[in-house]
């Protein structure tokens, strides 16, 4: 009885797996949409921006871009995890929410819900100040941090947004305290920074590019392991003796009953176009951190950002205002 069991076991496994390979073989066939959990004009749109055009070539169809804006992306991922999985619709995984919004709050869908399949752009952390200020190194701000326990603002995106994850464990790395003032997107926490309003930022290299390089901001640090191409005068925080890493990545992702081959496809496409020189040489212009993950190496990127976000919001998050 087992021994028929297993056989009928293996049998239906085949013949799915056989399904998947035929889809695969002619996908795709229609648009794919797009689900995007943030208004027009996000880190989420670029990204989409960047790879659509040749993807599009690649693929060998459209896709389109839905707007699904709202509580950190959940509306976007809760319709995602209850799309049929034909790899007709994906949508844009960002971090840190896909892995830590579930934690934060009650959820429609779980992790499980999603396979992930290809990461695109991981955008490091930057710790900033405005050109005027009087904190040259990270020294100099920890040293006036330990002066003046809590006294010191830093402006970051709302909690749980990878910079309010980042400024915790700059706290821990370097014994500090500081005011940690939130606000609803990287862009007025670097706007309160040059205006004076708060003593510095962290935020992401793409964000705050533009006014680095137009000498209205002044970088610190970076949040990566080795230094980045596009600022390669400014040191990382490991370099300094602050042991953390810190980012925003974002990619595709699908519903979890979308066949492999399909996602492999997928996959494979969005590698094809970050490989090519149009798509570097734009990325090069633009400062764009490419950062391609297989669907393995995702998965396992994202397991891993659970373990570092979980602890961090378990000790911090009973006081994060989250907008």
């Amino acid at each position: 009885m087992r021994r028929h069991t297993r056989i009928l076991v293996l049998a239906l496994t085949f013949s799915v797996a056989l399904a998947g390979l035929a889809q695969a073989a002619e996908y795709p066939r229609k648009p794919i949409n797009v689900l995007i959990g943030f208004a027009p004009g996000g880190g989420s749109d670029v990204m989409l921006s960047m790879v659509r055009p040749l993807l599009e070539r690649n693929l060998k169809t459209t896709l389109v871009p839905v707007y699904k804006p709202g509580a950190g992306s959940d509306i976007a991922l809760t319709e995602l995890a209850s799309s049929k999985g034909d790899g007709y619709t994906a949508v844009i995984s960002c971090t840190p929410q896909v892995p830590i919004n579930p934690v934060v709050r009650q959820t429609q869908y779980k992790i499980g819900d999603i396979v992930l399949g290809a990461n695109v752009v991981t955008d490091p952390g930057i710790f900033v100040v405005r050109a005027e200020s009087p904190y040259k190194t990270v020294a100099d701000f920890a040293k006036a941090a330990k002066e003046q326990p809590g006294k010191l603002s830093l402006g970051v995106s709302s909690a749980p947004g990878d910079d309010w994850f980042a400024i915790h464990m700059f706290q821990e790395a370097a014994k500090v305290e500081v005011n940690i003032v939130t606000f609803s997107g990287d862009g007025p926490s670097w706007q309160a920074a040059l205006a004076g309003h708060t003593e510095g930022s962290f935020n992401n290299l793409s964000i705050v590019y533009s006014q680095v390089k137009g000498g209205k901001l002044r970088a610190l640090a970076m949040m990566t392991d080795k230094r980045s191409p596009f600022l390669p005068d400014v040191p990382t925080f490991k370099e300094l003796g602050f042991n953390f890493t810190s980012g925003s990545s974002r990619g595709f992702a699908f519903p979890k009953d979308t066949p492999k081959p399909i996602v492999t496809t997928f996959a494979n496409a969005v590698k094809q176009v970050m490989d090519s020189p149009e798509f570097k040489t734009n990325a090069e212009k633009t400062a764009f951190p490419s950062d391609y993950q297989s669907p393995e190496d995702y998965a396992a990127y994202i397991k891993k950002l659970d373990t570092i976000y979980r602890p961090l919001w378990e000790k911090y998050g009973k006081t994060a205002v989250i907008q």
